[in-house]
């Protein structure tokens, strides 16, 4: 999955970040890299999920083309310096959470916790830091290509068909992802894949990403 849309937003992720990151939610770096890891293919597997129908691609590219549109990239830095550029940052992202996961994030939060060993509730001071980066990046990658709804599903089709390849191993994750889960249950697939996340072979691939750089 050297191309795909997962390997690149790896790469946004280096030593400096995970340190900056994990200062924030209070971890300690291995730690905040193991659950960074497994909490990417989640966000993104939710969004190329959601742009497999076209109301889906249509909300998904409205809220990118307003406020995604990678430039949070470019300023990670003193983003994740702590402080107000910080708190902006994560209410931002919990606003995304909130659209992009719905019922679904309770049993996403336990996934990324049992996966990584991070505790729940310091995913859940993960995921919304996480959120406007994926966003941001998919956002900037759009940008490279045809910048409307249907290149969106385009591209994120694309990306689904890398994930759901049986040399990535994560077409597992798209389905349980698919099959939703409510605040109030167990989380059915997605606790069954929590320990095999970062041991498929995509997901050993971005651990050694981000904890290589």
């Amino acid at each position: 999955m050297s191309n795909s849309l997962l390997s690149g937003l790896a790469g946004q992720f280096n030593s400096d970040t995970i340190s900056q990151i994990s200062q924030l939610v209070g971890a300690d770096q291995e730690s905040t890299g193991r659950a960074v890891a497994a909490a990417l293919p989640m966000l993104l597997g939710t969004m190329t999920n959601a742009a497999q129908s076209e109301q889906g691609a249509n909300a998904l590219f409205g809220a990118l083309d307003s406020d995604h549109d990678g430039s949070i990239l470019d300023m990670l830095g003193p983003l994740l310096a702590g402080g107000y550029a910080s708190n902006m940052l994560g209410k931002d992202g919990g606003r995304i959470l909130g659209h992009v996961l719905g019922r679904q994030q309770p049993a996403v939060e336990q996934s990324v916790s049992q996966g990584s060993g991070l505790p729940v509730g310091l995913v859940q001071k993960l995921l919304p830091i996480l959120a406007p980066i994926v966003m941001g990046y998919i956002g900037r990658r759009l940008r490279g290509d045809t910048n409307d709804a249907g290149g969106l599903g385009g591209m994120l089709g694309a990306e689904r068909t890398q994930m759901q390849a049986p040399d990535s191993g994560l077409g597992g994750l798209l389905d349980a992802l698919t099959g939703g889960s409510s605040a109030d249950d167990s989380g059915g697939g997605l606790m069954d894949m929590a320990g095999d996340l970062l041991g498929s072979p995509a997901g050993k691939a971005i651990l050694g990403q981000i904890l290589s750089r």
